[in-house]
């Protein structure tokens, strides 16, 4: 079944978690750059879809950038409105089990969600 079949329109509407100040978000994202953390990169737009694994190379001037050995992503987040939460998501897609997981979530103006988030794939899934 596509994503359209299921219901899905390409536009995240009804953002999820507690409002986060940009200014807290761009604390996280600086702290996970210096601690070269390994985030989970969630990301769901009207074009299609990603999830990755990566971390922060570049997280100024409203421009977010991860990196990994087979993948580089860039988000334009000035315009973003964020949030932290509960993202319930497949680590191992389509098999169960599915986790829940605390994420930091960029809800853009035209509709698409980022959703970055440590832990994204549990130590029993890997």
């Amino acid at each position: 079944m596509s994503p359209r079949e299921a219901g899905y329109t390409g536009e995240m509407s009804n953002p999820a978690g507690t409002p986060l100040p940009a200014e807290q978000a761009w604390f996280t994202f600086d702290k996970w750059k210096s601690t070269g953390t390994e985030i989970g990169v969630m990301f769901h737009g009207a074009s299609g879809s990603v999830t990755t694994m990566g971390t922060i190379t570049n997280a100024r001037m409203g421009r977010l950038q991860l990196n990994s050995a087979t993948s580089e992503v860039s988000f334009r987040l000035k315009d973003a409105n964020f949030t932290h939460g509960p993202v319930q998501m497949f680590p191992r897609w389509p098999m169960p089990p599915m986790v829940e997981v605390i994420a930091v979530q960029a809800w853009f103006p035209n509709g698409d969600w980022l959703g970055l988030a440590e832990r994204l794939r549990p130590e029993s899934l890997t």
